[in-house]
């Protein structure tokens, strides 16, 4: 563990002295270091998968260390247990799936269930993802348990629009009905939380 966090800060502070040199056009173009730039000046959001409560309050403190604030918490299965710490620094979670197992044997069988639904009441803005490319459309139903297990349908519902489109930047085009944004909208049989409900039209930037 030590020895890999010395690689990630190593890697690091290179990229922040690239970027600060980069900034007087005297740095030759170094493509390793060109990505990792934008996300030390801020261009970009930062990604840090965690899973372990250890781990999310190493990275927590890492992030505090750096004095980073484009961070996103990916991951975060045991966000519940230091959901207060979460909160307290403001970054927003990307968690999931949903449907999953819990991390430690001594855990209730609900614990991924109640886990976005914890995190959200401590006041953390959640989203939620289900890791799979193939299977992308079961990410409703992981809303559904999030929001059956504690979450609430609206805030379930939340965080698989306007939630996920803020932290990811576009919540000015995407995320929600309003005037003013791409029209991205279905039209369905019923609850989309639902594994019978069907999907009846689909419109993408308001064309059918």
């Amino acid at each position: 563990r030590e020895r890999a966090q010395e690689t990630i800060n190593d890697a690091f502070d290179k990229a922040e002295l690239y970027a600060k040199i980069k900034e007087s056009d005297a740095a030759r173009y170094y493509p390793e270091m060109e990505a990792l730039a934008k996300v030390v000046t801020g261009e970009v959001l930062l990604y840090i998968e965690v899973n372990s409560a250890k781990d999310i309050t190493s990275a927590l403190e890492w992030v505090e260390e750096r004095g980073y604030k484009n961070v996103v918490l990916t991951g975060v299965a045991e966000g519940w247990r230091v959901a207060d710490e979460i909160a307290k620094s403001g970054f927003p979670v990307i968690t999931g799936p949903v449907l999953s197992t819990p991390t430690r044997g001594s855990d209730a069988y609900d614990t991924a269930y109640k886990n976005p639904g914890l995190m959200q009441k401590a006041g953390i803005k959640v989203a939620l993802r289900t890791m799979d490319t193939e299977n992308s459309r079961n990410l409703p139903y992981n809303a559904g348990f999030a929001a059956t297990y504690g979450m609430g349908r609206e805030e379930a519902l939340k965080a698989i629009t306007i939630n996920a489109a803020e932290i990811m930047g576009v919540g000015d085009e995407l995320g929600s009905i309003e005037v003013g944004k791409k029209a991205n909208i279905f039209v369905s049989t019923g609850d989309p939380f639902q594994t019978s409900t069907k999907i009846l039209d689909v419109f993408i930037d308001g064309y059918k």
